[in-house]
């Protein structure tokens, strides 16, 4: 079989499924990510000697190739599950991406800025100047607006693709308890459009996560989320924390020791393209990702995190059989 070269810009659970597709058929792959560790969405964050899953809350299955894939996660001890319905990473939501990144060339905190084609051939530029090449296929595992950018100068036709593509955001507040406090619901999602909350998860209840701080995630609804888009993550923490203690805790909490937010600037997909994956042939060039999706609702991380997944893994199919 002849064997390909191809970079992938974005280490979330789409690049990563097209990385190990690829890797698994002895294609040569190296993935590049701006953070400085792999995740995307499901990402955690260490403070306090402990982490926070700040995006991807749980995966639950709704097609039946993420449905085998989940079941083959859990019998590697990369997920877990108390009812086979929804499945935990192992022991936090980035112990999944960290399991796929595994065996695969992984450029850490590089973020790529420029894409050069020379002669049949992709050179990438980090945000240092520095070049990595060549490569005979890139494909680009981002957001649709981080990915426009890259491509707009080199395929006209996949950037009035993309430009279609309508993606909303999401704040999230965690922070941590000195000690427990009764509250309406340990997890829940509000199908509300008027509440200000979308979701708020204690993350103790989680497999593995059980601590004697009781650490939460508070997710802000999109139309709260534009509405302060632009406000520091302080004042936005303070004010979820806020709407938390007001609409779910049943008595007032301690001081948290910890409160920070994150801003998921692209977290969900309004307008997906109803294709599996974008691409080029001709030229060499690659696109994956949760607003490809044909299949899922995306009002979820959850639905995100497998719309993800089915693009990444079957453009790498794909890809596979190019060669």
């Amino acid at each position: 079989m002849k064997t390909s070269s191809h970079a992938i810009i974005g280490a979330g659970l789409a690049g990563l499924a097209c990385a190990r597709r690829l890797h698994a058929a002895g294609q040569q792959v190296e993935v590049f990510e701006k953070s400085r560790g792999a995740g995307g969405r499901l990402s955690s964050r260490r403070r306090l000697n402990t982490t926070f899953d700040l995006g991807c809350q749980q995966l639950n299955a709704v097609t039946p190739e993420f449905i085998e894939q989940l079941a083959l996660w859990q019998n590697q001890g990369w997920v877990a599950s108390d009812d086979q319905s929804t499945f935990y990473g192992s022991p936090r939501m980035s112990g999944l991406t960290r399991q796929l990144s595994s065996g695969l060339k992984l450029h850490l905190a590089k973020r790529i800025v420029l894409l050069h084609k020379k002669a049949t051939d992709w050179w990438l530029e980090d945000q240092l100047g520095d070049l990595y090449g060549p490569y005979q296929q890139v494909t680009l595992a981002l957001p649709a607006a981080q990915a426009l950018p890259l491509i707009k100068y080199h395929s006209t036709a996949l950037s009035n693709q993309l430009e279609q593509v309508e993606q909303s955001p999401s704040w999230v507040a965690y922070f941590a308890l000195p000690e427990a406090v009764k509250v309406t619901n340990h997890t829940q999602t509000n199908s509300s459009a008027a509440s200000p909350l979308r979701r708020w998860t204690l993350l103790n209840t989680k497999p593995e996560q059980e601590g004697e701080l009781q650490k939460w995630v508070v997710e802000a609804s999109t139309q709260w989320s534009k509405k302060h888009l632009n406000l520091t993550q302080q004042v936005i923490a303070d004010k979820l924390f806020a709407l938390w203690c007001n609409d779910v805790a049943l008595s007032i909490p301690k001081q948290p020791l910890l409160l920070e937010a994150h801003r998921w600037l692209y977290a969900f997909t309004a307008k997906p393209l109803n294709l599996a994956y974008l691409q080029d042939s001709s030229l060499g060039i690659n696109l994956c990702g949760d607003y490809c999706s044909t299949e899922l609702v995306h009002y979820s991380f959850a639905n995100q995190a497998e719309a993800a997944w089915l693009s990444g893994d079957k453009l790498g199919q794909q890809l596979v059989k190019l060669g």
